[in-house]
């Protein structure tokens, strides 16, 4: 039965994961959730910060159904996840205006909090609302929003927070996010399966 589920790659990014300073905790969870909603994984990848090897993993990952990747959403230049999946998925990466304006106003009551100018976080906040053209918002994690795309392969992406809490805050909503849901369909029994099942049982 497994051989006919969809497929599942979970992508765990992270130079201090693969340096071995921190135990991986988003790898297991995220195979084990693929699991239990009818997926079928086939491997969790734990990968660093180099652009090049990033986005190899990724082209890789998106020849599955789905692929869930966890960290690399932060404001600073190291954090490319985002960018490095439109690349490999060959898809552009667009300003969302109204994400933009989301994760402004969280950065301005944090720079207010820490009594420093906005315009040192305007840069960060521009990145960080800035996303693959096909993807939609599923929550924000302080300032780093989730994402879910389908990418031109037909994967299903979900692109989530590194922090343990917060990636397991927003998964529901990608759970019911159009590209999962849709995915997610096809591995729940037809009506038929079910009435055959139920025939057998009673028999």
């Amino acid at each position: 039965m497994s051989s006919t589920r969809p497929r599942a790659v979970v992508v765990v990014t992270g130079r201090e994961l693969v340096r071995g300073e921190r135990a991986d905790r988003n790898g297991p969870f995220l195979a084990a959730e693929a699991l239990r909603h009818g997926l079928e994984p086939a491997r969790i990848t734990i990968v660093g910060d180099a652009p090049a090897e990033l986005e190899a993993v990724l082209r890789e990952a998106l020849e599955a159904d789905a692929c869930l990747v966890s960290g690399g959403l932060g404001p600073t230049h190291d954090d490319r996840t985002v960018e490095l999946v439109a690349r490999a998925a060959g898809v552009e990466l667009v300003v969302d205006e109204e994400l933009e304006r989301e994760i402004e106003e969280v950065s301005r009551t944090v720079a207010e909090r820490l009594r420093r100018p906005y315009g040192d976080f305007a840069p960060g906040v521009t990145k960080q609302a800035t996303r693959p053209v096909s993807a939609v918002s599923i929550g924000l994690a302080g300032t780093a929003p989730g994402l879910v795309l389908r990418a031109p392969t037909g994967c299903a992406v979900v692109i989530l927070p590194g922090p343990p809490r917060e990636l397991r805050r927003l998964w529901p909503n990608a759970l019911a996010s159009e590209p999962l849901r849709e995915l997610l369909e096809r591995t729940r029994p037809s009506r038929r399966e079910d009435d055959v099942r139920g025939v057998k049982q009673i028999a």
